[in-house]
């Protein structure tokens, strides 16, 4: 495999300056990257780096900065979060996540999904990646925006969790995550959701 320092090209640097931002894990595609050039010269410099192993395909234009892990000497597998989230900045769809996902990247479940689903105003779509699946399933435009992702993804959670969210079982977990700017966001979105889930929520926001 390449090093980093392996690079041939004044756009491949600055791409790959922008992935080390970013950081491992993270996932992306050619659009991501427009302000840097023509959409060819960024096609051949990603495709550089893929042969020299520094990134990793996912599909079709999609690739990761895979995260390494020292202990298996080998990529981990690639986060499906990061990777709806790329998907829907290259085809411009708001996507709203599901109960499995959010409680997933929130790390209140322990479980590893082999399907991981989200809402989005684009069409439907189903995608295979390592042998787990990511789903996308269309709703109306008004239902996918509650926020942004964070507060998206947060209420969804407690969505998933029901009554159990307010139980000293989640509780402590979930007012770990709950930043003073989260709050705020989630207040704001309370007159969107169910009077069942504002009761939750509002019993977690005191």
């Amino acid at each position: 495999m390449w090093s980093d320092t392996q690079i041939s090209t004044s756009l491949e640097m600055k791409i790959l300056q922008l992935l080390r931002r970013w950081g491992r894990g993270c996932v992306f595609s050619n659009s991501d990257f427009f302000s840097y050039g023509p959409s060819a010269s960024v096609g051949r410099c990603l495709h550089s780096l893929k042969v020299k192993g520094i990134i990793r395909p996912l599909l079709r234009g999609l690739y990761d900065y895979p995260k390494f892990s020292s202990l298996l000497q080998e990529a981990l597998a690639p986060d499906l979060h990061q990777v709806a989230m790329a998907l829907a900045r290259k085809h411009k769809w708001h996507i709203q996540p599901s109960g499995n996902a959010a409680l997933n990247y929130w790390g209140l479940s322990t479980q590893v999904p082999t399907r991981i689903l989200y809402f989005s105003d684009g069409p439907s779509r189903k995608f295979i990646i390592e042998g787990r699946t990511l789903e996308f399933k269309h709703i109306s435009g008004k239902e996918s925006h509650l926020g942004n992702s964070d507060c998206e993804l947060f209420i969804q959670a407690v969505k998933e969790l029901g009554e159990a969210a307010i139980t000293d079982d989640y509780k402590h977990q979930i007012l770990a995550v709950l930043t003073p700017k989260l709050k705020s966001q989630v207040e704001k979105a309370l007159p969107l959701l169910t009077e069942k889930v504002r009761n939750i929520l509002r019993t977690l926001l005191q």
